[in-house]
């Protein structure tokens, strides 16, 4: 009997769906100005994790402020280096937006929730 409940335990763990990696898509305000937006990315794509980050301006350059610089930010994360110190969640993106946050010359990263998906 305990074998059989082990075997069951097993059976819905494996089909339980992990989730190691999500995507995060939100409105990022740089200064452009201040530094070239090759470098923010560039420090954006160093933070541990982040794997892709792709960029669309929803305005043409020629409309934009290059003070405040706007730009529709995609990032992908991978949750590895979290998992193996502890675990890695849905919440852990808030702290990948905080860390985006710190990118010399970043203003804002504006993230609805609803925009934060399990790929």
């Amino acid at each position: 009997m305990k074998l059989d409940r082990l075997r069951k335990l097993v059976k819905e763990a494996l089909n339980e769906e992990y989730q190691d990696k999500y995507k995060m898509v939100g409105l990022l305000i740089s200064n452009i100005k201040l530094r070239p937006q090759k470098e923010i990315f560039s420090d954006i794509r160093s933070i541990p994790g982040i794997t892709v980050a792709s960029a669309k301006e929803p305005l043409e350059y020629s409309e934009q402020n290059t003070e405040k610089f706007q730009t529709i930010l995609t990032v992908k994360v991978d949750g590895y280096p979290w998992i193996t110190k502890g675990g890695f969640d849905k919440n852990k993106m808030g702290e990948i937006r905080k860390e985006i946050l710190k990118v010399k010359g970043v203003l804002s990263y504006n993230v609805n929730p609803d925009n934060i998906t399990s790929l």
